[in-house]
């Protein structure tokens, strides 16, 4: 599995096919029953942004999706049973917003009406003249921006290029009712559900608990929450510790306070084959985990870059329980990881492995409690909720189906729309650890980029290990399909 931009999938061309509602089932989704309850708080962050991008007139293109291979026959009905399986397992896929009024109003498609078909796709002339220069992105985006949205039903397409003895699938999902987790777990789960449509022995999926339930518990967790909690009071003594700011990215990305870019995703292979152990070793060796050791590596680069004494970073943790472990929904919640650096790298590993436990507990508490209790009593503007800058660590090797061919041929990507910020993605998989970015399509952000990966880079050589360098060129780019207007 591939994390990166779409423009990296570069399918060979073939047959374009997508899987519509029969017209039953899109008849019984119209008229869904409403599903009580409010949504969960990043879902009503999703559905906020996406009112306010809409009214503007811009394009709404906040999906996310992964496409791989499939190295058996494409069977039309089998391929539309597979998805009626996968889709009547998760509530959070059989879920659609009316945003008519001023409150999101949810409605639940009953699993029992669930049921697709295969449909052909015309792909103008223009697009398979220039499939192989892009082509075929035009096509995929405009296929997305068309569905992905969390005010009708549904709100995911699922489609392939079909060839001769295989094909490619292609999953793109409305961000309100996904995580990366869920995406990661799209090619095992789609595998399975496509081997038994075709009559082939498969493993039962565990039960998967819904997002709805979920969503519910939060919002009543919440409502226990004050200012004098203890998960409050912490964030905002981090906070404080910081001058009331949250983390921007270290370098200047060149653009003015509020002003946004059309994003590019930027990439770079920090360590690859036996590399990847020897930092994992060391960590290990210093007292502490991988985890650790990859946020002492980014606060010794951010301390090169700015002179920080103290590292602050806003990180992605998973919430997912036992029962909600194959769910699909927006199963995470933001934590700061706050900590002293060390005289050295091993000092600071340690400090990070203790900052990396405060933040799994803070996590515990939805974020929005303390970012409006620290709002409400002075110690952060609201203006600093703007952009802050996010650090998402995955280790891709614990997915499901890591060794399948649509898993290991598969690319996790997001929609590109636009950004006045430059986020980082951190990966590790069986061979490789990356860094990569939602950073703004400027010269200027990726030569910031650029800035922050050496940094990254120099602080890996003085560990000696065996880093690979950083490709200016590369990595700044120019401009590609796909861009939001």
């Amino acid at each position: 599995m591939r994390i990166g931009a779409l423009s990296q999938l570069a399918p060979a061309p073939g047959r374009v096919v997508v899987l519509r509602p029969t017209r039953e089932s899109q008849a019984a989704a119209d008229a869904a029953p409403v599903s009580p309850g409010t949504p969960s708080f990043l879902q009503a962050d999703h559905l906020n942004a996406y009112r306010a991008k809409t009214a503007a007139g811009g394009v709404h293109r906040a999906w996310t999706g992964t496409a791989g291979e499939f190295d058996v026959t494409f069977d039309e009905a089998a391929f539309a049973e597979a998805l009626t399986t996968f889709v009547g397992r998760h509530e959070g896929l059989r879920t659609w917003f009316d945003l008519s009024g001023a409150t999101p109003v949810r409605h639940l498609v009953p699993a029992d009406t669930i049921a697709f078909e295969a449909v052909p796709v015309e792909v103008p002339a223009a697009l398979l003249d220039s499939w192989d220069e892009g082509g075929w992105e035009e096509l995929l985006v405009s296929l997305w921006d068309e569905r992905c949205r969390p005010d009708s039903w549904t709100p995911f397409l699922l489609g392939a290029i079909v060839r001769e003895g295989g094909f490619t699938y292609l999953w793109g999902c409305d961000h309100a009712f996904t995580d990366g987790g869920s995406q990661l777990m799209v090619p095992a789960e789609l595998g399975a559900a496509y081997a038994a449509a075709l009559g082939s022995p498969v493993d039962p999926l565990p039960e998967a608990d819904g997002f709805v339930t979920y969503a519910a518990a939060e919002q009543r967790l919440a409502a226990t929450c004050d200012a004098e909690t203890p998960a409050v009071r912490e964030w905002a003594d981090i906070v404080s510790r910081h001058g009331g700011r949250l983390p921007r990215f270290p370098v200047d990305l060149g653009l003015a306070p509020g002003e946004t870019a059309p994003v590019r995703v930027r990439s770079w292979t920090a360590l690859d084959g036996e590399a990847v152990g020897a930092l994992e070793e060391l960590c290990r060796g210093a007292g502490g985990r991988f985890t650790s050791g990859v946020f002492a590596l980014l606060a010794h680069a951010e301390q090169r870059l700015t002179g920080i004494e103290r590292y602050l970073g806003i990180t992605v943790l998973g919430t997912r329980s036992q029962q909600t472990a194959m769910s699909h929904g927006w199963f995470c919640n933001f934590a700061p990881v706050e900590m002293a650096l060390g005289a050295s790298f091993e000092e600071t590993v340690i400090e990070a492995e203790k900052a990396f436990g405060t933040a799994r507990e803070l996590a515990r508490t939805p974020v929005h409690v303390p970012l409006g209790a620290m709002i409400a009593g002075g110690v952060l503007e609201a203006t600093e909720l703007a952009s802050p800058q996010m650090v998402s660590y995955l280790d891709v090797r614990k997915f499901p189906g890591a060794g399948t061919t649509p898993f290991e041929t598969g690319l996790h990507f997001t929609g590109e729309g636009r950004t006045g910020n430059a986020s980082l993605w951190v990966n590790r998989f069986a061979d490789r650890f990356e860094l990569a970015t939602q950073s703004p399509d400027t010269v200027a952000g990726g030569r910031a980029v650029v800035t922050c990966f050496q940094a990254v880079h120099d602080v890996l050589a003085g560990l000696g290990l065996p880093v690979r360098p950083v490709d200016a060129d590369e990595i700044i780019g120019t401009g590609h399909a796909g861009h939001d207007r």
